[in-house]
């Protein structure tokens, strides 16, 4: 999973500054298919426990974080071919709004931004990265221990130093973790502030 997750800096390497990759990938790509994996483990896991797909699909107080099922989980993202970074940006607002806690999370990144090349450079490099990203199962289920993700987190912020010239320790990698490592359901609410505030740091 760290190969595969550092990938992703290979592919943005020579577009744009290495500073700018944990934006992109960290609290970018990361965040959002470790958020539509889980939220569609959740739902699944109650429908199967109550035989109610709305309540499972569409019912905010099932989830941890709510993403509006239709055109904001994975699936929707891996058909994006034209105006990606137009497309992520919708996305991510839509999912702030459902999810007021994590107000300047993902809306502080900006996938349409220049940074990522003229338009067509922006969609080969954002179409890699979700191709990248799709072929790394985030669901709870997929895990090997609670900690996995958070250590891939730790393996890239450390990575992402290296080629900024900063030490790791500078950055904000530690409480990640708790963001990374999803909280089970009988902690959700008392954790879900906590974790998007450390979440937020990401796009800081």
């Amino acid at each position: 999973m760290k190969k595969k997750a550092w990938e992703a800096a290979d592919i943005l390497r020579g577009s744009i500054s290495s500073a700018d990759y944990k934006d992109y990938i960290l609290g970018g790509m990361l965040f959002l298919k470790r958020l539509s994996d889980v939220f569609e483990e959740e739902a699944e896991r109650v429908e199967r426990e109550t035989g109610d797909h709305d309540l499972a699909w569409n019912d905010p107080d099932e989830h941890l974080y709510y993403l509006p099922p239709e055109g904001c989980l994975w699936k929707d993202i891996q058909k994006l071919t034209q105006k990606i970074g137009d497309s992520l940006n919708t996305i991510t607002q839509k999912i702030e709004d459902q999810n007021p806690v994590m107000e300047k999370v993902l809306g502080n990144i900006d996938f349409n931004s220049y940074k990522l090349g003229d338009l067509k450079q922006r969609d080969t490099n954002l179409s890699a990265l979700i191709r990248n990203f799709s072929a790394i199962p985030m669901r709870n289920a997929d895990l090997e221990s609670p900690d996995m993700l958070g250590d891939v987190y730790m393996y890239l912020i450390e990575r992402f130093a290296d080629d900024g010239g900063k030490k790791g320790g500078e950055s904000s990698s530690r409480p990640i973790r708790s963001l990374l490592c999803w909280p089970g359901s009988s902690t959700r609410r008392r954790a879900c502030a906590f974790t998007t505030r450390v979440a937020g740091r990401v796009a800081q």
